[in-house]
């Protein structure tokens, strides 16, 4: 499935409602026929209903597409009857012989990332079990022999480390060094129904594996995560994690992107950020997405609340919301305070703010439009909606939202740190959005010491002149496609929380100052 983005222009409401009166009074007056007007008031409804798309597409962005995901097994037998299979399943000689193959198994189709053993046997309750190799196997003597088509039974499995052996294998080839390999797992299908539910999004490199599942073990609903093997000895780091069963089990409910890049290429070191939240993206079925990083955790009621209230509200007033980014506060706890468990409610994370341990990240440009201690927490029920309070845009803000599925990826050619989410925000308000900050809900992150990025990170990143960057390239691309006033708030209603309320100076609106 290959994602395209596209843009719905409609002529607004505003140009031709207040046109609608002044035509049925002079009609009434007898100064303008009939016909004009019906003519003039079908031109109005086709206008309204017939929307007109226009193509707004960022250069040099590459493709998406999902992947099969889950591996199989293909068995067939003499006759050439075959049937195919899928891991995690129970599957007993009944099952075998609906399928013709109940001692009767001519050949084996394994895909990579399954592991399949299966059980032969002469004599009635003797038997040997064989594990079958990926790819083609005959049991004929030029394969196993003929035993193998005593077939009897079955063990069928599929997980994240049989896909990391598969790929600590390929990586082994040479002719593998200097190509990109995307393998992706899914294990299992938790979301019941993907039009009502909401997949986490995140990428991150192997030494943030252990981080992750902190935000794992606070999310009850689907996952879909992009892991970068910057380099070759990831891998082994990699399988080395997985062979610990505790792990395995906790990252059995995601879906898993293994990227590996090609290593022939320096240019690998400079983490591909938003091309691994893309592939994260494109690899999740729900409607609705929530991009995040690996080192924060969300408030363990975030799921719930978008699955049973925000969700089923915006499906209630479908048609009449305008696109919409719901804002989910962001917040830090002090490095000091690392021996603190994570917040379990609103007014945990209160009671750490008013002590000082707890403090909104970044509050200045890059979340302190969000106003999460302003107004989330002083006000809680300002401007009467319970679920969330709308805010202004801001340039250079770089909020976490959930989405749905239908809105722009992210821009690949921002790297390591520095504009990647910034760009996303303004490119959403380019396209009008509108931005929410839901209320009972947040994210957390222990402050740690800096952790290096591959090739140098974040200061050597906005320092490289050739690097694509915010100001000089996204920003004026974004112009040409949109017009020159992008930064100021184009998708704020009436009731949002004007600027004075926001205690902000207006020319930090437009450019980023606080």
């Amino acid at each position: 499935m290959t994602t395209k983005r596209s843009t719905i222009i409609t002529i607004q409401d505003a140009i031709l409602n207040p046109l609608e009166p002044l035509l049925l009074n002079l009609g009434r007056s007898g100064i303008i026929p009939t016909i004009i007007i019906l003519f003039v008031f079908l031109l109005y409804q086709f206008t309204h209903h017939q929307p007109k798309i226009r193509e707004k597409t960022l250069k040099d962005q590459p493709s998406y597409t999902r992947h099969k995901g889950s591996c199989s097994a293909v068995l067939c037998n003499p006759t050439n009857k075959c049937s195919t299979w899928t891991p995690n399943h129970p599957y007993d000689w009944s099952d075998l012989s609906k399928a013709g193959l109940f001692r009767d198994l001519s050949t084996i189709q394994l895909d990579p990332g399954c592991e399949l053993k299966v059980k032969i046997e002469e004599k009635i309750d003797e038997g040997e079990w064989l594990t079958i190799s990926e790819g083609f196997t005959k049991c004929t003597d030029s394969g196993y022999g003929t035993n193998c088509r005593n077939f009897v039974e079955m063990e069928l499995k599929a997980n994240v480390l049989a896909l990391a052996k598969k790929m600590k294998k390929m990586i082994k080839e040479q002719a593998n060094e200097g190509r990109e390999i995307i393998l992706t797992h899914r294990e299992k299908d938790i979301s019941l129904n993907e039009k009502i539910d909401v997949t986490m999004i995140s990428q991150f490199s192997v030494n943030r594996l252990e981080i992750f599942s902190k935000a794992i073990g606070n999310w009850q609903g689907p996952i879909s995560i992009a892991i970068y093997l910057t380099q070759p000895t990831d891998i082994d780091e990699l399988v080395r994690f997985f062979k610990i069963e505790q792990n395995l089990k906790t990252y059995s409910r995601a879906i898993i992107t293994l990227v590996k890049p090609n290593y022939l290429d320096n240019t690998r070191l400079q983490y591909p950020i938003n091309h691994l939240r893309n592939i994260a993206i494109t690899e999740s079925s729900t409607d609705y997405i929530f991009v995040m990083d690996a080192d924060f955790v969300p408030s363990s009621n975030l799921y719930s609340f978008v699955h049973s209230r925000l969700i089923p509200f915006v499906l209630y007033q479908s048609g009449k919301l305008p696109p919409t980014a719901w804002v989910v506060p962001c917040f830090a706890i002090h490095e000091e305070y690392d021996d603190l468990p994570i917040p379990e409610s609103y007014g945990e994370l209160r009671r750490l703010v008013g002590k000082g341990i707890a403090y909104i990240t970044d509050p200045g440009a890059g979340h302190g439009p969000t106003l999460a201690t302003e107004v989330a927490m002083i006000r809680p029920f300002l401007l009467g909606n319970p679920l969330a309070y709308e805010v202004c845009y801001e340039s250079q803000w770089e909020p976490y939202y959930i989405l749905h599925r239908s809105a722009p990826l992210y821009d690949v050619r921002f790297k390591n740190q520095g504009g990647d989410k910034q760009s996303h925000a303004l490119h959403l308000n380019a396209e009008r959005y509108r931005f929410m900050v839901l209320r009972e809900v947040f994210m957390v992150h222990k402050d740690h010491p800096t952790m290096v990025w591959p090739g140098g990170g974040f200061e050597k990143s906005q320092k490289a002149a050739t690097n694509w960057n915010y100001f000089e390239g996204f920003l004026r691309e974004i112009e040409s496609l949109y017009g020159g006033n992008v930064r100021w708030p184009r998708g704020c209603s009436s009731s949002a929380i004007g600027w004075q309320d926001q205690r902000r100076n207006t020319l930090g609106i437009a450019a980023g100052v606080v």
